[in-house]
């Protein structure tokens, strides 16, 4: 999975630049609360993507196997994360709570778009091509 782990700097890049998006938004849309909530949406957002390869990643070079359990086992944690910190949110700051949901949509569609173009454009062989020895 060295070559799959490609797509974590462009999909970072795109997160970046999708949180300087979100905070131009989110100050248009909600005044200050919105100029640093709708970028914290992304951050977590991208933070649960990448998070999430790099523990499959690290899976992987235990046992092949073992990829699929950590795929399901993080992405339960990153739900249960991603719906404690909006609770907080929401009981902290009521009036961030929509940009920062919004911000996690966003950088959710972000990173997605990222890692589709990466996937599109990356030489990834279908096999695994080993020494012929």
């Amino acid at each position: 999975m060295t070559t799959a782990s490609g797509f974590l700097k462009p999909c970072s890049a795109v997160a970046g630049a999708a949180a300087v998006v979100a905070a131009v938004i989110g100050w248009i849309a909600a005044g200050g609360t919105g100029a640093w909530a709708a970028p914290a949406g992304v951050a977590l957002a991208a933070l649960g993507f990448a998070g999430s390869a790099v523990a499959v990643m690290k899976a992987e070079k235990i046992d092949i196997r073992l990829t699929l359990p950590m795929a399901l086992v993080t992405y339960a944690i990153k739900l249960m994360i991603v719906f404690m910190v909006l609770a907080t949110v929401r009981f902290a700051f009521p009036e961030a709570l929509p940009p920062f949901a919004y911000g996690i949509a966003g950088g959710a569609v972000a990173w997605l778009a990222a890692q589709v173009v990466w996937a599109y454009k990356a030489k990834i062989p279908y096999i695994e091509l080993g020494d012929r020895s």
